[in-house]
C-alpha cells in the first residue's frame, strides 16, 4: 500500500490539536447518554442512526458545495473500516452485556498498545521507546481507574471487549497506511449497530418522547450526541492517523476514561474516588508529556534538514 509524504512541522501540530479535540468529545458521550434517561438498547439504536445520517449529510454537502469528490465508500481501505467497525462496534455492544463496565474499560484500554504493535509488525514502522513507555504509562494509569471496580466477569464478554479493543487498533492503522478519508465507512458501522439493536434487542421509540435531565425530553439529548458530538469527533479522529502514528492517536481515546468521571460528577454528583483522580492524573499527563516530546522531536528533525543548519 503506498504512503503519503511525510508531514510538515505545522501538518503534526494540527494533527495533535484536532485529535485532542476529538479525543474530548468523546468524553461527553456517556454523559449526554446520562442525560437522556432512555432505555440503553434505545439509546444504541437512536444514536446509531444519527451519527450515520450526520456523517452521510456531511459527506453529501462536502461533495455539492465543496466539490469535494472523496467516495463514499474509499475503495479497499474503505470497505475495511465498514466491517472492521461493524465488527467492533457489535462486539463492544456484546461486552457491555456480558461482562462488567469496568473490565469493558480496562480491556479497551488495550488499544494503544495493540495500535503499536501493529504499525511495528505491519507498517514496519519504528516504534519509539519512549512511545511504549508512554503507552505503558497510559495504560498503567487506565488500570488504576478500573481497578476499583474491576472483578473476574464473563469470559465472553471480556472476549468481546478485546476483539473491539482490536478492531479500533486496526481501523488506526488502516488509515495510517493510506491515509484515506474513511469517516463514512465509520458511518456504516454506526449504522449496523442500530440495524443489530433493533434486530436483537428491544427497542422503544415512544420511550424517546419521555422527559431526560432538567425536563429536556430525551431525543434531544441523544440528537446532540448522535448528530453533533460524535460525528465531529469521529470525523477529528479519523483525521489524526493519516498524520499521526496509529498508536499516538489511539492513545487519546484514554481521554475518555479519565473524564468521563468527571462529567458525571458535575452533572449527577457522583463523586470520583482518589484512585479514579489519580489513575486520570497519571494518563492526562502522560499524554501532555508524550505530545510535547513528538512535537519537539519533529521540529529539531525538520531543522536538521534545513540548508545551513
Amino acid at each position: 500500500m503506498s504512503r503519503s509524504p511525510e508531514p510538515s512541522i505545522q501538518q503534526i501540530r494540527v494533527a495533535f490539536l484536532i485529535t485532542a479535540l476529538g479525543g474530548l468529545l468523546f468524553t461527553f458521550d456517556l454523559p449526554l447518554l446520562r442525560l437522556s434517561m432512555a432505555e440503553q438498547w434505545t439509546m444504541v439504536f437512536t444514536r446509531g442512526i444519527f451519527l450515520f445520517y450526520a456523517i452521510t449529510l456531511g459527506w453529501a454537502f462536502s461533495r455539492a458545495a465543496r466539490g469535494d469528490r472523496t467516495p463514499y465508500l474509499a475503495g479497499m481501505a474503505g470497505l475495511a473500516v465498514a466491517f472492521t467497525s461493524t465488527i467492533g462496534n457489535m462486539s463492544y455492544i456484546g461486552a457491555v452485556v456480558h461482562t462488567d463496565a469496568a473490565n469493558v474499560v480496562f480491556i479497551i484500554a488495550l488499544t494503544p498498545v495493540i495500535a503499536a504493535a501493529m504499525s511495528r509488525m505491519i507498517l514496519r514502522e519504528t516504534v519509539h521507546a519512549y512511545t511504549w513507555i508512554a503507552t505503558i504509562a497510559a495504560f498503567i494509569g487506565a488500570g488504576i481507574i478500573a481497578s476499583e471496580g474491576l472483578r473476574t466477569g464473563n469470559w465472553v464478554g471480556d472476549g468481546l471487549a478485546l476483539v473491539s479493543a482490536f478492531c479500533s487498533a486496526t481501523i488506526f492503522t488502516i488509515i495510517r497506511a493510506t491515509g484515506k478519508k474513511v469517516a463514512t465507512s465509520l458511518a456504516l458501522g454506526s449504522l449496523s449497530s442500530a440495524l443489530f439493536a433493533l434486530l436483537f434487542f428491544q427497542v422503544s421509540p415512544m420511550a424517546l418522547m419521555a422527559p431526560g435531565a432538567f425536563g429536556v425530553q430525551a431525543w434531544l439529548w441523544l440528537a446532540l450526541n448522535g448528530l453533533v458530538t460524535i460525528p465531529l469527533a469521529t470525523v477529528l479522529l479519523a483525521r489524526g492517523p493519516r498524520v499521526l502514528p496509529s498508536a499516538d492517536v489511539s492513545m487519546f481515546f484514554m481521554l475518555e476514561t479519565v473524564l468521563t468521571p468527571i462529567w458525571i460528577w458535575v452533572l449527577f454528583a457522583e463523586v470520583p474516588s482518589a484512585r479514579v483522580l489519580l489513575g486520570g492524573a497519571i494518563v492526562v499527563l502522560t499524554l501532555l508529556c508524550h505530545s510535547w516530546w513528538r512535537l519537539a522531536r519533529t521540529v529539531r528533525a525538520a531543522h536538521a534538514l534545513q540548508p545551513g543548519a
